[in-house]
């Protein structure tokens, strides 16, 4: 068995938060929750995704993070460590399978995803969004979608940058890149909020994000805000453990979890208050689904001063957001890798990456070649779901939330009540009983709930 070619230890807390923003505050923060705001609601939606941060993804957040520090491992390393060294149960390992095998699943579409911004943004940069309507945009969708040369040559920059971060190590790779495209990605995010604020109708923007109506409260707003919580900070798949495992002891876990958590709830709003002021300026739909970043907002570029330039940035922001999430992600299989294999680093990033950009082909083709393929039908089921439409089925909506109610049941029943508080140190008996409450009931029934009712 190999050794890691560079210390699993963050160099310094500040390093370690600024990594950890960067992987949280991702695409999930900024696409995936306005489009979700504009589907639920607005600030319905955006209420319901705060509580359910702090009752059920800040206790959960914290669970996964002291498991990686207490096994100080990958994540297959610390579920071993816990059955050695602390005594739970030898099924626990079954997580460690659980989460290597989701973040693969995850990854292999996310580079897909992260293809799309890269995309757009080599778009508005060459040509631009000048005398774009609703009916062309959509054909610029349309035209990426049916390409499957344009989307795995998109994707494979991504693994390649990826790999190229990785293959320097943790400190050598992750913090530096982190280091400089986490504050720039800042930068980016509130130009576009101050343009976005002088140019276009911020008054609707925040009308429509920070005043809620509970009267228009549903199970499908509910479970949509409780889903982005948890897929946002991206637990339940040992991503965090990872980065838990490289904290050095003297780190307050309490502090670095809400740290992050704010901070990629700020960048979700930041985003949300840069788009819909154009949205509503423009006049269009805020409910357009996944497609308002890429057929609604190309409409407003076209139509606003300085379109080309805010689009730009924009796609700019989503690909350094997607570039600090996939190095965090791809370094839970790394890290395993070094420990069961005699290769160097660098040769097991770049076949881990070669095996996830292969596995991204089903994806690339699911929107294309394979988009009328439906694989359930082949065993007399009867859906319309194409293998992409399965495969984030799978990974998003049965693996994430059966890891998270692993992790919960892992720290609140499997360890002891005084092995939690020795690691999390929280200098407060109050607080620390309120979060094992959490962590031992609330997440616990939470995760149930959004589980039973998704299968539903």
């Amino acid at each position: 068995m190999s050794t890691a070619t560079a210390p699993r230890t963050w160099s310094s807390n500040l390093l370690f938060l600024i990594a950890a923003i960067g992987t949280e505050a991702g695409i999930a923060n900024v696409w995936k929750f306005s489009y979700l705001a504009g589907v639920n609601g607005g600030g319905l939606f955006v209420a319901l995704y705060f509580i359910a941060l702090l009752v059920l993804a800040i206790p959960a957040l914290m669970a996964e993070m002291l498991l990686g520090r207490l096994g100080g491992r990958s994540v297959m390393g610390n579920m071993q460590v816990l059955v050695d060294r602390y005594g739970i149960a030898r099924a626990w390992k079954g997580f460690g399978w659980l989460a290597l095998t989701c973040i693969f699943l995850i990854l292999s579409f996310y580079f897909v995803v992260c293809g799309w911004m890269l995309y757009y943004f080599v778009l508005s940069v060459t040509r631009g969004f000048a005398g774009m309507t609703a009916e062309s945009a959509a054909q610029v969708q349309a035209t990426m979608m049916g390409n499957p040369v344009a989307m795995l040559a998109c994707s494979g920059f991504f693994v390649a940058v990826t790999a190229l971060v990785l293959g320097f190590g943790v400190n050598k790779g992750i913090e530096r890149v982190a280091g400089v495209l986490t504050p720039l990605r800042f930068l980016i995010l509130i130009g576009l909020l101050v343009f976005a604020l002088a140019f276009a109708d911020a008054g609707a923007a925040a009308r429509f994000l920070f005043v809620p109506d509970f009267s228009q409260i549903s199970w499908q707003v509910v479970i949509a805000a409780v889903g982005q919580a948890f897929f946002s900070l991206g637990i339940g798949v040992g991503v965090m453990m990872t980065m838990g495992a490289y904290m050095k002891p003297e780190y307050s876990i309490a502090k670095a979890v809400l740290t992050v958590a704010f901070a990629q709830g700020l960048v979700a709003l930041l985003a949300g208050m840069s788009i819909f002021p154009l949205v509503f300026h423009f006049q269009l739909e805020p409910a357009q689904g996944p497609g308002l970043i890429f057929v609604t907002l190309p409409v407003a570029f076209a139509q606003m001063p300085g379109g080309a330039v805010f689009g730009a940035l924009l796609f700019m922001l989503l690909s350094f957001a997607a570039l600090t999430a996939t190095i965090v992600m791809q370094e839970s299989i790394v890290a395993w890798l070094e420990e069961r294999s005699r290769l160097g680093r660098r040769a097991l990033v770049w076949l881990s990456g070669l095996a996830i950009w292969l596995a991204g082909f089903v994806t690339v083709f699911s929107f294309n070649r394979w988009k009328d393929v439906h694989p359930l039908t082949w065993i007399g089921i009867d859906s319309r779901r194409t293998p992409f439409d399965l495969i984030d089925y799978l990974a998003s909506n049965i693996m994430m939330p059966l890891g998270g109610l692993m992790v919960a049941l892992i720290a609140g029943w499997a360890l002891s009540g005084e092995t939690v508080a020795r690691e999390l140190r929280m200098g407060n008996a109050r607080l620390f009983k309120l979060w094992r409450f959490a962590v031992r009931y609330v997440v616990p029934a939470g995760v149930l709930v959004v589980f039973v009712s998704i299968q539903g």
